[in-house]
């Protein structure tokens, strides 16, 4: 064959080559289209690895408490701060005032001895003023008071009191207990206020030991007690003790002014308790002084529990 001839082979397969390169690439840009249709692409390994990680935080982190519907859902709009406090009632009844004179205490750490108690009911609200007002020379007192089942609060000192003491509830019981601290026997004055309808006041573990006994004072012997009556009425008086029988006395003087004036004289003999009960009808206008006394010596330590009411 001649040159023509081959020459026109050649641009035959040529053209027949570039026909079937287009071909071929067409097709490879179909495939990849179809393949972007049907899903998206793999992430790259770093950003998988990211990726789980978030997730990993989200889901395996501390979890939140939960929350109380009734704290923080119940939203009312119109609270503005903590709810106001319960009404306590209102101060009802005058205050009582009564003081024990002279009274002598036993020592802490007398095996035998015994702490003064004295137990009354406040009415209404109000401070209570519980001192002890006078004492002897050198003298160091344990005074304790709690208001019904409470715990003892209790203070040491020559004048050792509780004038914050607060009553809050229309009926409390307080209890008053006195003991020489260490080895001191102090005699003492003890001044009770408090919020009452009806005053009256119990006095325990007090001693009646006759004075007349070698080496017995006088504080040893019953019990001295001084009030002004809130309003006129009758005084009553019960008083018992332990031990022995003794022939005793009960004497009510006036002592709003100086000379006292004795008001009244009651003799009881050998008895073991006051018989009858002690009664005196007694005036607002005037400051009276009560005094218990065992007439009779003896060498023991009777017990004496008394209970004095004034209107």
């Amino acid at each position: 064959m001649d040159d023509r001839i081959w020459r026109n082979i050649s641009i035959a397969l040529g053209v027949i080559c570039a026909l079937l390169i287009g071909i071929a690439g067409a097709l490879m840009i179909v495939g990849n289209r179809g393949s972007a249709a049907a899903g998206s692409p793999s992430p790259s390994p770093a950003i998988a690895t990211a990726t789980a990680t978030a997730t990993a935080t989200a889901t395996s982190g501390p979890s939140l408490p939960a929350v109380s519907p009734s704290v923080s859902q119940v939203v009312t709009p119109t609270s503005s701060g903590p709810p106001a406090p319960s009404p306590v009632p209102s101060q009802n009844s005058p205050f009582a005032t009564v003081v024990f004179n002279g009274m002598t205490l036993d020592a802490a750490n007398d095996g035998q001895g015994t702490a003064r108690t004295f137990t009354f009911q406040s009415d209404g609200i109000g401070y209570l003023n519980l001192s002890v007002v006078k004492t002897s020379a050198g003298g160091s007192t344990k005074m304790c008071a709690k208001v019904d089942t409470s715990a003892f609060a209790c203070k040491v000192g020559s004048l050792p009191s509780f004038t914050k003491a607060y009553a809050d509830t229309a009926h409390s019981t307080w209890t008053v207990t006195m003991v020489g601290y260490g080895n001191s026997k102090p005699t003492v004055d003890l001044s009770l206020t408090w919020p009452a309808a009806s005053a009256k006041v119990t006095l325990s573990h007090g001693r009646l030991q006759g004075s007349s006994t070698a080496g017995v004072v006088e504080g040893l012997n019953g019990f001295t007690a001084t009030f002004k009556p809130r309003a006129g009425g009758s005084l009553n008086v019960q008083a018992s003790w332990t031990l022995v029988t003794v022939n005793a006395s009960m004497t009510l003087a006036d002592v709003t002014s100086l000379p006292a004036v004795k008001m009244d004289d009651r003799q009881y003999q050998a008895t073991t308790y006051v018989n009858p009960t002690y009664t005196f009808n007694v005036d607002q206008t005037k400051t009276y002084q009560l005094k218990l006394r065992d007439l009779s010596p003896d060498s023991l330590r009777p017990d004496l529990t008394a209970e004095i009411a004034f209107p």
